[in-house]
């Protein structure tokens, strides 16, 4: 499995492409704002020479959302995501205020949803999904228990905003609630190999290993 990061968007979104040898590929919060983060991700896609087959959200807030009508349109392919965090795509405007950013392209309705338990996968690539509520009601985070990295194939977690290297995501927004989230990320988290590469919504990379000092 390829991973290929961006950073996009004023809340620097952390948005992955996922793809194996035949050139499938996962998207999961493909964020971007605007022509020139569109652009990059369009550039990246076509170079690769890869074609979209799922895009997932790890959450519905508006910052990793923003690049959903893009790819829709692009690739034809609409998002997935929990459907406790549906009603939050019916929020996109009022979120925008809040945080002063003007947009003009909101994602659209999902394609389909994803619960806790549920496998996406491609050739090659293999994520369950993983459903925390706290930061958001239907926060997600998606686990590749094989990378196929060879000597260095340690899993991956693609925790969205559920953990961060240090921290973990606000609970003060739409829906959110703390004891949840800190319950989700020690019985399903942190109870993953301590090897596990977390890939985060924002910020740097981090592995469970070194997240369990602060929990």
């Amino acid at each position: 499995m390829q991973v290929k990061q961006f950073v996009f968007n004023p809340f620097g979104v952390n948005a992955y492409v996922l793809s194996n040898d035949a050139g499938d590929a996962i998207l999961i919060d493909p964020s971007a704002s605007n022509e020139r983060e569109r652009n990059a991700l369009a550039i990246y896609i076509k170079d690769a020479g890869l074609k979209v087959c799922r895009v997932l959200n790890t959450h519905l807030h508006l910052d990793h959302v923003l690049g959903n009508a893009f790819v829709e349109r692009t690739y034809g392919v609409k998002a997935e995501a929990h459907e406790a965090d549906s009603f939050l795509l019916g929020l996109q405007h009022e979120q925008g205020s809040m945080f002063g950013l003007p947009f003009d392209d909101p994602a659209p309705a999902l394609g389909g949803t994803l619960s806790d338990g549920d496998i996406v996968e491609v050739p090659g690539i293999k994520l369950r999904v993983i459903h925390v509520p706290g930061h958001s009601p239907g926060g997600l985070a998606f686990y590749c228990e094989s990378t196929g990295s060879g000597d260095d194939d340690a899993p991956a977690l693609f925790s969205g905003d559920i953990l961060f290297a240090g921290s973990m995501g606000r609970s003060d927004l739409f829906g959110g609630d703390g004891n949840a989230l800190v319950n989700g990320i020690k019985s399903k988290i942190l109870t993953l190999p301590g090897n596990t590469v977390v890939l985060p919504g924002h910020g740097p990379f981090t592995t469970v290993a070194d997240e369990k000092m602060w929990f």
